[in-house]
C-alpha cells in the first residue's frame, strides 16, 4: 500500500455462507481492515466473517446504496474497496492495485478506481466482462446512491473521477442459472419502484430503463415473453439516446441489448439499424461486431458475416487492456475463430480475406487475429503458421495460443513439444479446455493414467463434453485408486439419469 495510506475492504452480505469463505480467503492479510455489513443473515455468514477477523455491523435493509454507505461510514480507511460476497481477488490483481494506488494517491482529483468483473460461467471460464467503480476514497463528498445498481458519486458534481487504469476480480454470481434468474426478478421489482419516482426527461430515468432491458434480456433465457416486454423500453431509450454522451458506457452497452433482442425476435433489419448506428459511436466495440456476425450468418450473407467476424476479433484485440471494456460475448472467441476459418476457406474471396488478415496481424500483432491466421495457414504453410503462433503465445502469454501449439504438435506426432506447450497453457490458465483435453490424451499414451484421468475430468467439467467419458472409460480400468474409479462410475451414472 501507499505509505501511511489505509485501505478498508468492505462487504455487504445476507446469507452468503457458501460464497464468503472463498472471498475472505483471497483478501485476508491484504487490507488494514475488513468491514462486513450484514443485512439480516439467518445462516453462518456472520460467524464466518468473524473467523476471518472482520468487523461486523448490522443494518436493516433499505437498499444497496444505504448498506454500502453505512459500510463506508463504519470503515476507517483512507480508501474503500467494495467486494461482493461472490467475488474472489487474485494475487496479481492485488499487486496491480497497490501499484495504481501509489500512482494516484497523491492526486486529489482522482476519486476512485475502476474494477472489471470477470463474470464466470458454470464451467469456470470467463463468460463476460463488466465494469464499475468499487474502489474510492473515503470523503464526505463521495456518497452512494440508488436502491438498485447503485453507484458512488461526488454529490457536488454527480459523477466520479477515475484514472485510465483498472483492476479485476473474479465474479461467480452468474455461474448458477437459477441465481441469475432470481437476481433479475429481484432487480426488476426494485427498478420499477425507482422508476415511478422519476421523470421521463431525467437522465437517470434512462439509466434505470437500461437496467430494466438488461434484466428482461437475462430473463428471456428462461422465457421468451420477456423479449417482447422489453420493446417499449428499448424504443423509449433509443428516442432519448441522442441526449446521452457517446462516451457513456451504459449507452454503448444498451445498443448491445437492443440489437440482441431484435435479433432474437428475428427483426433483423431493426437489429442491423441499431448496431450500425452503434458502430458510428465505437467501431471497435466487440459485441456490436459479434452480433452482426451472427445476424449475417442467419441471413446467409457469407461475405458480410466474415467481415464482421474479423472485426469482432480485431475489436477484442484492441480492447483487452482498455478500461471500461465490457463484453457479453467474450466467451465465443474460439468458436468464432473456428467458424471464420471454415467460412474463409470455402469463400470465393478467400485470398482477399487471407491478405486482409495477414495485414491486420502485421500491423497490430493481435492475439485473436493471429490465432485465426495460424488456423488458415496451418495446412497451407505449416512453417509460417508455427512461427506466428509461437510469437503470439510469448507476446501475449496466451493460454489459448499455447493450447493451439500443443494441439498442433500433438497432431504432428511431436509428443514432447505438445506436452511442454500444453503444460504452459495450464500454467497460464488452468481452466483452458483444449489444453486439459490433450493433456489427458497424452498422459494416457504415456501410461500415466491418474494424470490422464485428472485432466480428462477437468476437461469434461469445463466443456460439458460428456462424450469424452468414453475416452476416460478406457483409462479407468488401469487406475489403482479405487476411489477414483468409484467417482467416475458415479458421475457416469448420474449423467445417464
Amino acid at each position: 500500500m501507499a505509505k501511511d495510506t489505509k485501505v478498508s475492504a468492505c462487504i455487504i452480505a445476507k446469507n452468503e455462507e457458501h460464497n464468503l469463505p472463498r472471498l475472505l480467503e483471497s483478501i485476508k492479510g491484504k487490507f488494514d481492515e475488513i468491514v462486513l455489513v450484514d443485512t439480516g443473515s439467518t445462516d453462518k455468514t456472520v460467524d464466518i466473517a468473524k473467523q476471518y477477523g472482520a468487523k461486523v455491523y448490522y443494518r436493516e435493509w433499505q437498499g444497496f446504496a444505504d448498506a454500502r454507505q453505512y459500510a463506508v461510514d463504519m470503515a476507517t480507511g483512507d480508501w474503500i474497496w467494495f467486494f461482493d460476497a461472490d467475488c474472489e481477488l487474485e494475487e496479481e490483481e492485488y499487486q496491480k492495485f497497490k501499484r495504481i494506488l501509489l500512482t494516484v494517491n497523491d492526486n486529489p482529483t482522482i476519486e476512485g478506481i475502476g474494477v472489471v468483473y470477470k463474470n464466470l460461467g458454470p464451467n469456470g471460464q470467463v463468460k463476460a466482462l463488466s465494469s464499475t467503480v468499487h474502489i474510492h476514497r473515503k470523503h464526505p463528498d463521495l456518497v452512494w446512491e440508488g436502491k438498485i445498481h447503485e453507484r458512488v458519486v461526488n454529490k457536488k458534481t454527480d459523477t466520479i473521477t477515475i484514472p485510465p487504469y483498472k483492476v479485476s476480480v473474479l465474479h461467480y454470481g452468474y455461474a448458477d442459472f437459477q441465481t441469475q434468474m432470481c437476481k433479475a426478478k429481484r432487480n426488476l421489482k426494485l427498478l420499477f419502484e425507482e422508476l415511478r419516482n422519476m421523470k421521463s426527461k431525467d437522465y437517470h430515468y434512462y439509466v434505470y430503463v437500461f437496467y430494466i432491458v438488461q434484466s428482461y434480456n437475462a430473463l428471456s433465457l428462461s422465457d421468451k415473453k420477456y423479449l417482447k416486454k422489453s420493446l417499449r423500453y428499448i424504443s423509449s431509450f433509443l428516442n432519448y439516446a441522442d441526449n446521452i454522451p457517446n462516451t457513456s458506457t451504459f449507452k454503448k452497452h444498451f445498443y448491445v441489448y437492443a440489437g440482441r433482442i431484435f435479433a432474437q425476435l428475428e427483426k433483423y433489419d431493426e437489429a442491423v439499424e441499431v448496431l450500425e448506428k452503434a458502430l458510428n459511436i465505437d467501431q471497435f466495440y466487440p459485441d456490436y461486431n459479434y452480433l452482426l456476425f451472427v445476424i449475417y450468418k442467419n441471413k446467409k450473407d457469407l461475405e458480410k458475416a466474415i467481415e464482421y467476424g474479423i472485426n469482432y476479433l480485431v475489436s477484442l484485440d484492441k480492447n483487452t487492456n482498455t478500461y471500461g471494456f465490457i463484453s457479453d460475448f467474450l466467451v465465443y472467441k474460439n468458436k468464432v475463430i473456428e467458424e471464420l476459418y471454415q467460412k474463409i476457406i470455402s469463400s470465393e474471396n478467400k485470398e482477399k480475406f487471407e491478405e486482409e488478415i495477414k495485414t491486420l496481424w502485421k500491423t497490430y500483432k493481435g492475439e485473436n487475429i493471429g490465432r485465426l491466421l495460424f488456423r488458415i495457414l496451418e495446412n497451407k504453410n505449416p512453417k509460417e503458421s508455427e512461427k506466428i503462433i509461437k510469437k503470439l503465445a510469448i507476446l501475449h502469454n496466451s493460454d489459448d495460443a499455447y493450447a493451439d501449439l500443443g494441439e498442433y504438435f500433438y497432431k504432428n506426432g511431436k509428443t514432447e513439444e505438445a506436452l511442454k506447450n500444453l503444460l504452459k497453457a495450464i500454467e497460464v490458465n488452468s481452466s483452458n479446455p483444449k489444453a486439459n483435453m490433450y493433456l489427458s490424451r497424452i498422459y494416457e499414451s504415456l501410461g500415466d493414467y491418474e494424470k490422464a484421468f485428472f485432466f480428462g475430468m477437468k476437461y469434461i467439467s469445463l466443456s460439458g463434453d460428456v462424450s469424452f467419458l468414453t475416452q476416460l472409460e478406457n483409462i479407468v480400468e488401469y487406475l489403482s485408486d479405487n476411489n477414483l474409479k468409484e467417482k467416475f462410475f458415479h458421475i457416469k451414472e448420474k449423467i445417464k439419469v
